[in-house]
């Protein structure tokens, strides 16, 4: 047998390292499934169908379903900046090309976010590295260290994942907003509001002439902008790409909600809109939500007192609140807090869906707060049915009404006047009620009332009232045309941080992270979201009906939060 040179055998040991380190290196060549890269990104499931696990600064065990990808990375892949930590994008345009800084992509986390001195130095270090492939991503997410062979950030979870595993999730990150969304051409954004067939007329007018006065400033500022592209060379212009005209679509619908979808279908496959904006619907949201959804269409805070039932997370449709079951679960916990538990509760509601959906809430908030106590619940289909109703139950001690019309409830209820020592009405039927009610009734009557309180004080609120009078635009319906300036302006500042990545998840991510942000128009007294969170609003006052007030109430409890 021939004898090995000293170059054969280091040839030999290097060729055994090599085929030792292979399993370690899986990936590289293996074709992955997006699809269950899409599994592993999202709930932390691996090839095999259980959660992968990890550690955490430097020996925190962690599960992938604690610690998803989805969590930090967020759903647009473009990541995020949270309590001075640094996410940085992973889409596959980034990730699998050589690193360059991108002023315009980190321009929101270097000027529009106050952050302490140690992010700005991470932010703004010009590091580049290599593009990634496989093999590189697999000791990224194995042991932590990037395609430059420098070590990440501690809090980058180091996970315990397969080959498949690797594969799958660069197939998928590979999909990862890697088509400018519908509804963006090179000069225009598209925008649609969305009104139902039983809108008030009046607020609906009111709306579209906040939104169109809304639009039309915006444009003359962004033809202003980009007719003078030298004008701040060291700032805005650099941003001249990301420039778009806002174009406005109503979308009226008609007939029943079941129509709904085939409806707006049409109208989005005759001009698809990069999102909706503001809107308002009488009744429930679902179609509309399910629409928006299937199609991840952003629907951005939409004037609705019946949101999609649930939390709904990562759904597309952002609301203020949750509408009438907030109301109703708010009622339950305030009945609940009272020294002396009411004796006897009726609960009358309309057969709608207005009024059997807060009902329900009530019920069963009731009987987490009170257990064993028996609430008398009476549903009624029209005005006579109502008038029956207070006619057989109007004497209870505590007289909670649900209707299905309000104006319609409120001129029953004058007329009957009821003899119950506590009647609680939806904040819906404030302006009628305290036109409409005896002293009497107004003594015994309280709402629930899930917007701010008369007395409370947003710098914001005057400047929007300013921008609105200055276009002799005229306030008749003011939480409306608040709530849509409100809706405009996260679109505005969701679009402003996005720059030219028009994605619509990146928006929505935007827009959980502004929430908070001091752009609250006075209409609640905080607004807030966080990730995969869609109601920025989260509780609600009783009120009692004050005529000798300008508004018309006034807060008689804290802010109850179900």
């Amino acid at each position: 047998m021939r004898r090995l040179s000293m170059k054969d055998a280091l040839r030999a040991a290097a060729l055994s390292v090599v085929l030792v380190a292979a399993p370690v290196l899986a990936g590289a060549g293996q074709a992955g499934d997006a699809e269950l890269g899409r599994t592993l990104y999202w709930e932390g499931i691996g090839a095999d169908g259980q959660p992968v696990t990890g550690v955490t600064q430097g020996d925190v065990q962690v599960t992938g379903a604690q610690f998803s990808c989805v969590n930090c990375h967020r759903p647009s892949g473009f990541g995020t900046s949270e309590g001075g930590n640094y996410v940085p994008p992973i889409i596959g345009s980034v990730l699998f090309q050589t690193k360059t800084p991108n002023r315009n992509r980190i321009f929101k986390d270097l000027y529009q976010e106050v952050q302490p001195p140690g992010f700005w130095a991470r932010v703004r270090q010009p590091r580049m590295r290599p593009a990634y492939d496989d093999v590189l991503l697999a000791r990224a997410l194995r042991d932590g260290f990037d395609a430059g062979g420098h070590e990440l950030d501690p809090i980058m979870p180091r996970y315990d994942l397969s080959a498949a595993d690797v594969a799958n999730l660069s197939a998928y990150l590979k999909t990862l907003s890697d088509e400018i969304d519908p509804g963006v051409t090179a000069r225009d954004i598209h925008f649609a509001t969305i009104i139902g067939p039983d809108a008030d007329p009046a607020e609906a007018d009111a709306m579209l002439r906040t939104m169109e006065l809304f639009f039309e400033w915006l444009n003359k500022d962004t033809e202003g902008d980009t007719h003078n592209p030298t004008f701040s060379p060291n700032y805005r212009s650099n941003f001249i790409s990301a420039y778009r005209y806002w174009q406005l679509h109503v979308w009226r619908l008609d007939g029943p909600p079941e129509t709904w979808r085939a409806q707006l279908e049409a109208k989005y496959a005759e001009q698809p809109v990069f999102a909706t904006i503001s809107g308002l619907v009488e009744g429930p949201w679902d179609e509309i939500g399910t629409f928006c959804d299937d199609n991840r269409l952003p629907c951005i805070f939409p004037n609705a007192e019946l949101p999609t039932p649930g939390e709904g997370r990562y759904g597309y449709s952002v609301y203020f609140n949750r509408g009438l079951v907030l109301e109703a679960e708010a009622l339950g916990l305030y009945l609940g807090d009272q020294q002396a538990p009411p004796s006897r509760i009726v609960q009358i509601h309309g057969t709608g869906p207005q009024g059997t959906r807060p009902a329900q809430a009530f019920e069963e908030t009731m009987a987490m707060v009170f257990g064993d106590t028996a609430i008398e619940t009476v549903t009624y289909e029209d005005e006579a049915g109502l008038r029956v109703a207070l006619a057989k139950h109007g004497d209870a001690e505590t007289l909670v009404i649900w209707p299905q019309d309000a104006a319609e409830a409120v001129a029953v209820l004058a007329d009957a006047t009821p003899a119950a020592a506590r009647i609680f009405l939806p904040s819906a039927t404030q302006t009628s009620a305290v036109k409409a009610f005896s002293p009497d009734m107004i003594a015994r009557t309280r709402l629930v009332w899930p917007y701010d309180a008369p007395d409370s004080y947003h710098p914001r609120k005057f400047r929007i009232r300013g921008w609105m009078h200055s276009r002799r635009l005229d306030v008749t319906h003011p939480r409306i045309q608040l709530q849509t300036y409100y809706a405009l302006t996260m679109a505005e500042f969701g679009l402003m941080h996005v720059i030219n990545d028009f994605y619509r998840d990146y928006m929505i991510e935007i827009i959980e992270h502004e929430a908070e942000n001091e752009l609250n128009p006075g209409t609640h007294p905080e607004l807030a979201l966080g990730p995969g969170q869609r109601f920025a609003s989260k509780g609600a006052f009783i009120a009692e009906l004050a005529p000798d007030k300008r508004v018309g109430y006034r807060v008689v409890s804290e802010w109850i939060v179900p």
